[in-house]
C-alpha cells in the first residue's frame, strides 16, 4: 500500500486532525496552523499504511492515530520550543551578563565636552528618564529652557562621537 492512500484517508479524516490540532493547543490564529495541519497529515498517511501492513483491526485505527498525532504533536511543539529558547534573538537573558551599574558604565565614557550643568541634566534626562516638566522644578527654569540645553547636549555629544 502506498502513501496516496494513506494521504486520502487523512483528508478525509480531516476533521480528527483539527480536533488534534485544538486538544494540544494549536488554535487558526497561530501563523504556523496550517504547517502543523500538514505535519498532522503526513504522519497521518505515514501511520495509516503502517497500520494496514501490520494487519491490525481497521475500526481501532481512529482511537490509535489520534492519541498518535496527539503525542506527535506534542513533541514536535516541544522541540520547536527548546530550539527557540536556545536560539531566539527576540528574547535576551539578561541574567547571563554581567550587571553594569551606570556610574560604572560611565566612568570610561568622556563626558568633558559637557558643562557641569548639561552633566546633571545628561543623567537627569538621558540616564535616569526623568521628565522635563519635573527637572524644570528641580533645575528652577522652565521647560523650553531644558528642551535647548538637551538638544545641545546631543548635538555635542553627536559631534564627539560621529
Amino acid at each position: 500500500m502506498d502513501l496516496t492512500t494513506g494521504f486520502a484517508k487523512a483528508i478525509e479524516n480531516e476533521q480528527l486532525i483539527h480536533g488534534v490540532m485544538k486538544r494540544v493547543h494549536i488554535y487558526q490564529m497561530n501563523d504556523n496552523y496550517q504547517d502543523y495541519v500538514q505535519e498532522a497529515m503526513i504522519i497521518y498517511a505515514k501511520a495509516y499504511v503502517d497500520y494496514l501492513a501490520e494487519e491490525r483491526d481497521v475500526e481501532k485505527f481512529n482511537v490509535y492515530i489520534f492519541q498518535k498525532l496527539v503525542w506527535r504533536m506534542t513533541d514536535l511543539l516541544r522541540s520547536e520550543k527548546k530550539f527557540f529558547d536556545i536560539h531566539s534573538l527576540e528574547v535576551f537573558d539578561f541574567e547571563r551578563v554581567e550587571q553594569v551599574t551606570s556610574e560604572d558604565f560611565f566612568e570610561d565614557f568622556d563626558l568633558d565636552c559637557l558643562t557641569y550643568f548639561e552633566r546633571g541634566l545628561f543623567f537627569d534626562c538621558f540616564i535616569q528618564q526623568i521628565p522635563l516638566s519635573k527637572l524644570a522644578d528641580k533645575y528652577e527654569c522652565s521647560d523650553r529652557n531644558l528642551r535647548y540645553h538637551r538638544d545641545n547636549i546631543k548635538a555635542k555629544l553627536r559631534k564627539r562621537f560621529s
